[in-house]
């Protein structure tokens, strides 16, 4: 019974094997002829995707009237714009007809020789028209040009409606392609399901191939696994492979190796490098900083650990035996030999690098920390001129708590009216009157007490809050001048923010009409540095702030880069001479040379010159001398609410002879 059994069993086993055999040999077939179809209806499609003739055909015909269109604007206007621009068309047009003469649309043309000939003689005609565009000045030219390109234009818009018909004949066969293999394809999916379900009844049957397949994919996880923990660039360890080798180290301890340090290394400038040579030279530059380190921590000796975190951001973690000072000393070995010129295949490429770098101590229990240290003490270091090591200490964290609270207060703070505009007089040396006010924001924290204005507009300025901010001054700053005596300005700085900004000369219009403040009572000041960062876009929007009646104000003269070129292309109102200046007077007879330099030279201008920072009488003599005219600072008075404007003027007008009259908006130094 038990061979029967047997027999039996082998007989099954055998119709199995035959029946799957079968299935897999129908299932062949079907995947043949299912590949045909798909080739086919590919190629279908291919097809379809010539349609590009047409739009490449109509897209010529446009740019030849628009070419014809260009010179007749001209011819009506005369103006070098329109010039500029018929010229422009005329070269768009001449590489419309370069592409018509190759790809998809030079084969269409190719198919007939009426074609060729036409559209070469198209090509002479636009071509021949090169000079005349070169003297498309002279009178009659623009009229020869015309009549050409009529000509022209003719050509190429009965190619282009070739074009059109012709695709349009092809459309039309492509979808009938498409239906049939459609129905086809609709038919060879029904046979797919049948087979398909046959297959799925037998796959109870491969257990053996299951378990074949799970062993597979458990030795390709395996493999993932490490892939995972590598940098695909690089090739070092990522941050996955960084955290778990740091949470190994502190855990395991080891302080008979020294103390574990880690690196925060950050490539200054790296965007530069994408920008001006592309992501490939990035990458390049990339590796090779990678390879770099790799050496370098190689050469201490031990099982220090390379890794890049993302971007130009990598990490070292390592063990330092003689602690702060060999970790001091390793920062600026990576320093060092990270600037060398890297040689690659776009050419000798020179960095500098900013670390940060924290050692664990005793109190240090968990790796994020670490990781947070060695960051904040990067931060520092960049804040402090980049290209140079900052070794983490308590009171960065410290600073970057009171960071985080100034950061999350901004918006309280405008609320609730906590930010407000002070004012410091800018007076008359000769009478001691005062001739306007500079706005200056001003904020008392609610649990941080008075801010200085050079921390909270840094951390505005980082934040992207310091436009929303500026917009407050400048409001509250119009608001209160519309107050005082109307030959009394009020001057307020503009941000690099809000400079940037399109809508920036609206804005000031609106503010100006929402307080009657008349516009030439407004001074708006800008710095070099914010001007030199777009100048074009900085200029233009300046130009229509001028038009505005509101007076411009250059900050900060004399520090930039370029100043003399600034006066040259901008018609400034007044200059404000850098403070810089004025505290080496008695110490640097140079700096006086500069400033009465400057005052010569706005007078020829016909520009007035403000002096900032004057703090002791012998500072004004100087600056009287030099023939300066107005200036401010702490010899004159401190930034004041609002509400002690009116005494201080008051009390500045006493000073000065009844009739006079002063002439507070008068140009000159």
């Amino acid at each position: 019974m038990m061979d029967g059994f047997s027999r039996i069993g082998e007989t099954l086993v055998g119709k199995m094997r035959l029946l799957a055999i079968m299935v897999l040999g129908g299932l062949v077939l079907v995947i043949i002829v299912q590949a045909e179809a798909v080739l086919t209806t590919g190629e279908a499609v291919n097809r379809s995707m010539r349609y590009d003739i047409a739009m490449n055909g109509l897209n010529g015909k446009l740019d030849a009237v628009n070419a014809l269109e260009r010179v007749s604007r001209f011819a009506a206007t005369r103006t070098p714009e329109d010039a500029q621009a018929a010229r422009l068309f005329h070269n768009i047009l001449l590489s419309r007809i370069d592409t018509w003469s190759a790809g998809a649309f030079g084969n269409f043309v190719a198919t007939s020789p009426e074609r060729v000939a036409l559209l070469e003689r198209v090509r002479a005609q636009v071509s021949g028209l090169s000079p005349l565009y070169a003297r498309i000045e002279d009178p009659g030219v623009p009229d020869e040009i015309r009549r050409t390109l009529a000509q022209a234009v003719s050509g190429l818009i009965r190619i282009g409606g070739q074009a059109m018909m012709s695709n349009l004949t092809e459309a039309a066969d492509i979808r009938e392609t498409l239906r049939e293999r459609q129905r086809f394809q609709n038919a060879l999916v029904m046979v797919l399901i049948v087979f398909g379900a046959v297959l799925l009844a037998m796959m109870s049957f491969q257990a053996r191939g299951l378990r074949l397949a799970r062993e597979s994919a458990e030795r390709s996880a395996r493999k993932f696994e490490q892939v995972a923990q590598r940098d695909p660039l690089t090739q070092l360890a990522n941050r996955l492979a960084f955290d778990a080798a740091l949470d190994k180290a502190i855990v395991e301890g080891d302080a008979g190796a020294g103390r574990l340090a880690v690196f925060a290394i950050d490539l200054d400038g790296f965007k530069a490098v994408n920008d001006m040579l592309g992501h490939a030279a990035g990458d390049s530059l990339l590796v090779s900083v990678a390879r770099r380190l790799e050496e370098i921590v190689g050469g201490w000796g031990g099982d220090g650990l390379v890794s890049r975190l993302g971007g130009d951001e990598f990490t070292v973690l390592t063990r330092v035996p003689n602690g702060a000072p060999q970790a001091k000393a390793r920062a600026q070995e990576m320093i060092d030999g990270l600037h060398a010129a890297h040689g690659l295949d776009h050419g000798n490429i020179v960095v500098n690098v900013t670390i940060g770098y924290a050692l664990v101590d005793g109190q240090t229990v968990d790796a994020d920390s670490v990781v947070q240290n060695a960051d904040l003490a990067l931060s520092h270091a960049k804040a402090a001129g980049k290209g140079r090591s900052q070794a983490y200490d308590a009171s960065m964290r410290e600073d970057a708590t009171r960071r985080q609270l100034i950061e999350a207060g901004f918006s309280c703070a405008l609320s609730r009216g906590e930010i407000v505009t002070h004012y410091q007089p800018q007076v008359e040396m000769a009478t001691g009157r005062i001739v306007g006010f500079e706005a200056l924001a001003r904020w008392r924290h609610a649990e941080l007490g008075w801010i200085p204005p050079s921390e909270f507009i840094r951390i505005a300025e980082a934040s992207g809050r310091i436009a929303e901010i500026g917009e407050h001054i400048l409001r509250s700053a119009c608001r209160d001048a519309s107050l005082l005596p109307q030959d009394v300005p009020v001057s307020v700085n503009l941000s690099v923010a809000q400079l940037a900004r399109a809508d920036l000369p609206g804005t000031v219009a609106d503010i100006l009409e929402e307080t009657g403040l008349p516009p030439e009572r407004l001074k708006l000041e800008v710095t070099e540095s914010m001007v030199m960062s777009d100048s074009t876009r900085a200029l233009a929007t300046l130009r229509r702030l001028k038009a505005l009646g509101v007076w411009i104000a250059l900050d900060d003269f004399g520090t930039g880069y370029s100043a003399l070129s600034y006066l040259r292309d901008f018609a400034w109102d007044e200059l404000k001479v850098d403070r810089s200046f004025v505290q080496t007077l008695e110490s640097d007879a140079q700096s006086l040379l500069i400033i009465r330099s400057i005052v010569e030279l706005a007078q020829r201008l016909n520009i007035s010159v403000t002096v900032e920072g004057v703090e002791t009488p012998s500072q004004c003599a100087l600056l009287r001398r030099a023939g300066c005219r107005v200036a401010q600072g702490f010899y004159y008075g401190h930034a004041v609410p609002a509400g002690e404007l009116a005494g201080q003027l008051l009390r500045s007008f006493a000073r000065v002879p009844l009739l006079e009259k002063p002439d507070l908006l008068g140009k000159g130094a």
